[in-house]
């Protein structure tokens, strides 16, 4: 009896520690199930998140080119007015200078510079909800809205001039005498890039480099900017 008494006991020592061992396995395997599968998904995640933030930039981008159509249509001019009411070219694009073209189009129409004085008594603004340069839509680290005249028409166009190549063939097409408004964005990685310009100028560019300076969509790659052709007039 004291003999099957203790087997008993060793038996149930012995299958207390089967128990835990198994467990411990068990939980070890789905830890490795568990860790498998962030694996998998993390750069789902991330490609979700980066896609949305492209589609909330170029979202913008066709809400401000709406906005500089708006007001071209009442002002007859895509560039800012001046304090007098008259259209000024404004190279710095900064929305924090209230005579940027990015502040005038979200400029109030019961504001007191819209004193009747030459255009101000078409302005019916604002065009535009919002616009802040420090804080761009989706991608980058500042966002810039310029209007001023572009490099004469035909000249080969660069990652940084002031000519977009819309048809393709490496040459801008602006009018010489033409004011042109874009925005252009700093802080923004190649992979950045590469997703606007997808959506913004599907087929132009055969190669990486002539995505880079061909299109609306233009990326310098030694500063991180991207430039975003709006409209000319």
């Amino acid at each position: 009896m004291v003999y099957l008494i203790m087997k008993d006991e060793i038996n149930t020592i012995g299958n207390e520690h089967s128990d835990a061992g198994f467990t411990l396995i068990e939980m070890i395997g789905v830890l490795a199930v568990i860790a498998i599968l962030v694996a998998l998904l993390l750069p789902k995640v991330f490609e979700i998140m980066a896609e949305s933030k492209a589609n909330s930039l170029v979202g913008a981008v066709r809400t401000y080119e709406t906005a500089v159509v708006d007001y071209y249509a009442d002002i007859g001019s895509i560039l800012p007015l001046n304090n007098g009411g008259n259209p000024s070219t404004q190279a710095s694009g900064n929305s924090n200078n209230a005579r940027s073209l990015p502040a005038r189009l979200t400029l109030e129409q019961s504001d007191p510079l819209n004193t009747g004085n030459n255009s101000w008594a078409k302005f019916k603004g604002p065009y535009l909800a919002k616009f802040s340069t420090d804080t761009p839509p989706g991608f980058g680290t500042s966002i810039y809205m310029p209007a001023r005249p572009p490099v004469a028409y035909g000249t080969a166009t660069t990652a940084t001039n002031r000519g977009w190549d819309l048809n393709n063939d490496g040459n801008s097409d602006m009018p010489t005498n033409a004011n042109v408004v874009y925005v252009y964005f700093t802080g923004i990685g190649n992979q950045d890039f590469e997703k606007i310009d997808a959506v913004l100028d599907s087929g132009i560019g055969t190669t990486a480099t002539e995505r880079h300076f061909r299109g609306r969509v233009k990326y310098d790659t030694s500063t991180s900017e991207m430039m975003i052709y709006l409209i000319h007039g």
